[in-house]
């Protein structure tokens, strides 16, 4: 099942489109049985970002600094660490 994804406060459209690329890839990656949903999002500190992720316990929230250049690994790496083994509550 292919994952939702929303992103905001991303200007660059090549590091959207990257960021969009690597959560497909991750996607096909990790077997689903529900819909997933992602978010990433700036956060209320300068430098940091939001990264939403909706899991069948619940919503986890990351925040991390990083130049918007990096999201893309960033993202990616943090998705196939926690889709591959899920948190519960």
């Amino acid at each position: 099942m292919p994952i939702e994804l929303e992103i905001e406060g991303v200007p660059d459209r090549a590091i959207v489109a990257a960021i969009r690329k690597t959560v497909r890839a991750v996607g096909r990656e990790i077997e689903q049985r529900d819909q997933r949903r992602v978010t990433i999002s700036p956060s209320e500190v300068r430098g940091e970002w939001d990264l939403g992720i909706q899991l069948p316990s619940g919503w986890q929230l990351i925040s991390f600094m990083a130049p918007v250049e990096r999201l893309p690994d960033i993202v990616g790496r943090t998705l196939r660490e926690r889709l591959a083994s899920p948190i519960t509550s």
